[in-house]
């Protein structure tokens, strides 16, 4: 496995997540690119923009990591490799999928020497499928609750459940993750923090994505 365990990172990492147009994800980039740790190419995104949005970041921010956030459910080799061919450094692929998809983008990950994050999103007996994924070669488990939940849940449920039954396991969380939420999710030790409309659609980007690195940070002082 790639992906870091949970007790060999000083800090999680801040992922933001872009999901309007490419325009739209510039002007953000310009503001918080240097308090970000991964880009990520929300699905709305790519399906606006086509994969081809991955070069253009990469191009414009070439010592960032990028993450094609494909939610891959099929054709799980050549949809992975689509990603990593246009630069990208993670892809995501849907928990709930069948196997021999999540084998085929682990094999197109090891090829390309990138690393594969599992949408957790819906998946049942969370824990017993995460020991399972983490088997088959998968780098990270994120927990999300998915964008039309967002109203009446979080992730940390499960993000306290995986953590209990998988103590180790490289986590990452998203969904309606923010400043008022950043330290209930911080003491369950993810790796990657994703954070979307709290950024993106905040007055002062800049400031939100700073306030947040700082708590990130002091939840390992």
């Amino acid at each position: 496995m790639n992906g870091l365990d949970a007790t060999q990172i000083q800090r999680p990492l801040l992922q933001v997540a872009l999901d309007g147009t490419y325009d739209q994800a510039m002007f953000i980039l310009e503001q918080v690119a240097p308090l970000v740790d991964i880009i990520e190419l929300g699905t709305p995104l790519v399906y606006r923009e086509g994969i081809g949005v991955a070069k253009r970041v990469r191009d414009a921010y070439p010592s960032i990591k990028l993450l094609a956030d494909l939610k891959i459910m099929d054709a799980g080799e050549e949809e992975a490799s689509i990603a990593f061919d246009a630069g990208c450094d993670y892809v995501t692929v849907l928990g709930v999928t069948q196997d021999k998809t999540i084998q085929g983008a682990v094999t197109a990950a090891k090829r390309h020497g990138c690393e594969i994050v599992v949408d957790m999103m819906q998946t049942p007996e969370a824990v017993e499928r995460g020991h399972l994924l983490l088997a088959m070669g998968c780098d990270y488990l994120c927990v999300h609750t998915a964008f039309d939940q967002q109203q009446h849940e979080t992730p940390l449920a499960t993000l306290k459940r995986l953590r209990k039954g998988i103590p180790n396991a490289p986590l990452a969380v998203a969904g309606g993750v923010g400043l008022p939420t950043i330290d209930s999710i911080l003491v369950h030790n993810p790796l990657i923090v994703v954070v979307g409309g709290a950024i993106t659609r905040a007055a002062d980007p800049k400031a939100v994505a700073h306030r947040l690195q700082e708590r990130m940070l002091a939840s390992v002082g």
